[in-house]
């Protein structure tokens, strides 16, 4: 028996009901608080019919065609990796829509590109209705601020936390403009160890070079040591949005 929880919306008048063709939303969130917030948004549009599946396998052994497929970022990552297959069936015949958060948009570019929209659940999600009629059009809301450098960095600063204290210190060294050998005098370890830092500081925070590692360290220094403890950026409230065509 299918495990899955359907929400149909019911229109006001007759007249509605012929003027507008229900949108079929499927659901595969990452979390049930997110399911409920987005379920409750799409209900007050009252032109949408739900289907929400627990996990991919629910996904992938039902038959339903629905319009939009709104998918969690982890259950999108294990689709994409785990069932390749199932991936392009579903992307012939649905439009899929990515739900993450915006600390997550760096760790997630190698695979956002294969979604027809991203939803961004701390900025952009109470305007799912309008995101959704955009993705059907192959189109996503892109907010402004990721479109600049500051906001990139404020990502990144959410993302200092994940370093050790020695690639931290290597990191606030790129920013002074020191070369590996001078960061390996300071902090007394040797320069293979400090280049195999900087290879790891450029991985966990997806920088493409040294140098713009130390550009974004000395940019930031006022703000390095208050994201390392773990006191996040203020947070990137929702911006007028450029709308930006997807693959």
């Amino acid at each position: 028996m299918q495990m899955n929880h359907e929400y149909a919306q019911e229109k006001a008048s007759h007249s509605t009901r012929n003027a507008v063709t229900p949108m079929h939303v499927c659901l595969i969130l990452d979390n049930n608080s997110l399911t409920d917030t987005v379920v409750q948004a799409l209900d007050r549009a009252g032109r949408h019919r739900v289907t929400v599946f627990h996990d991919i396998s629910e996904l992938t052994q039902s038959t339903l065609t629905p319009d939009a497929i709104l998918i969690g970022l982890q259950q999108f990552t294990a689709l994409r990796e785990n069932e390749p297959m199932v991936y392009l069936r579903l992307s012939r015949r649905s439009r899929i829509v990515v739900v993450l958060s915006s600390r997550e948009l760096l760790d997630a570019a190698h695979i956002l590109a294969f979604a027809d929209a991203w939803v961004f659940e701390d900025i952009n999600v109470d305007r799912i209705n309008e995101l959704l009629d955009l993705g059907l059009e192959g189109h996503c809301l892109m907010p402004k601020q990721f479109l600049s450098r500051l906001g990139v960095d404020e990502i990144r600063l959410t993302l200092l936390p994940r370093l050790s204290e020695p690639e931290f210190e290597t990191l606030r060294l790129l920013g002074q403009g020191l070369n590996n050998r001078t960061i390996a005098n300071q902090l007394d370890l040797s320069e293979a160890v400090i280049k195999s830092m900087v290879r790891s500081v450029l991985s966990k925070l997806h920088f493409r070079n040294r140098t713009e590692a130390g550009v974004f360290a000395a940019r930031q220094q006022g703000a390095l040591q208050s994201a390392r403890e773990g006191m996040v950026p203020p947070h990137m409230h929702a911006a007028p949005a450029h709308r930006t065509g997807t693959s």
